[in-house]
């Protein structure tokens, strides 16, 4: 198993701090921790001219977004809209911001990080249904929010990337508008958790099966789910015509298998897909930035397949 230096010193520090593993934490220690590693050293701050933080109701319920804008505020730009992941349990706003801004600021683009409610408080489907009233509110607003709403890309991380992957098959199946593109970082996108990748263990890792359980159990209301399309979309079973794809996987990583399984799977149906691996890498490198710098180097390149989607739409 192939281990970069990082992602050793990472794995060291977390050994050495005896930092708990996520499933022996309840949703708010987890949380509360996931909200420590998320503070900026000042020499990571990327500026953005604009940062907003919006809501809006919808069916009883408020959704908060978060608009990312490093151009003038009124100048129509394309949009990438973003969901965060973190298993449907943790993650928020704050969580991938660092992330976000260098999205925004190499793709020159508006970005929209959307806020969903989170397990075990709002099970499934909660989460996919603030995906979809999000993405509704936001189109239904493009002009408002200066965007050019032929092009737009979805853009997620791990369970974020579950949800991106599912809002591409809502708008094939017409119940939102078309996506230019989409971006997955090691999408979570089998709850079965069934692919040998399942089996890779290191002491130290954030991400193993346990944890991933963890989540699964938190997020969904019964096992069964787990073979629902909107909980596993891989499993949907018509990928054909949906936009192009970059899916980024990391090697020390129990969801390896997924990203290469649904790069197959797309491709089965004509898709157009590009796949990049980093071997030495963990789950959640992408948004770990202050401690895994290549994180910079997978960011860059989305940003550049953002800009080439932009420019092909």
């Amino acid at each position: 198993m192939e281990i970069d230096n990082d992602t050793q010193k990472f794995i060291d520090l977390i050994l050495e701090n005896k930092t708990p593993k996520i499933h022996t934490l309840t949703p708010k220690e987890l949380r509360d921790m996931r909200a420590k590693m998320a503070s900026i050293p000042d020499e990571h701050i990327v500026e953005i001219k604009s940062i907003k933080n919006i809501s809006f109701n919808s069916k009883n319920k408020k959704i908060n977004l978060r608009i990312y804008k490093d151009t003038f505020e009124a100048e129509i730009t394309p949009l990438i809209i973003f969901f965060h992941g973190g298993g449907f349990v943790m993650g928020d706003l704050e969580s991938h911001d660092l992330l976000c801004r260098h999205l925004c600021k190499q793709t020159k683009s508006t970005l929209i990080a959307i806020d969903y409610r989170l397990a075990p408080e709002n099970k499934f489907p909660s989460a996919l249904e603030d995906a979809l009233d999000s993405v509704k509110y936001i189109f239904n607003n493009s002009q408002n929010l200066s965007f050019d709403d032929k092009k737009v890309v979805l853009c997620g991380d791990s369970a974020g990337g579950n949800l991106a992957f599912l809002m591409s098959i809502y708008a094939k199946k017409k119940e939102i508008p078309s996506f230019s593109g989409q971006i997955l970082i090691y999408p979570w996108i089998d709850l079965t958790m069934s692919r040998p990748s399942m089996k890779i263990k290191l002491n130290g890792i954030l991400v193993e099966k346990e944890t991933l359980l963890y989540f699964s159990n938190h997020y969904l209301n019964k096992k069964e789910e787990q073979v629902d399309w909107r909980v596993s979309p891989i499993l949907y079973p018509d990928l054909s015509n949906l936009p192009t794809t970059y899916i980024y996987a990391a090697g020390i990583d129990p969801l390896l298998d997924e990203g290469d399984a649904l790069r197959r799977r797309l491709l089965s149906f004509g898709n157009e897909v590009y796949y990049k691996l980093y071997p030495g890498q963990m789950h959640a490198f992408a948004s770990n930035i202050v401690n895994l710098p290549t994180s910079l180097d997978c960011i860059k390149e989305a940003s550049k397949a953002i800009k080439s989607i932009f420019n092909e739409s």
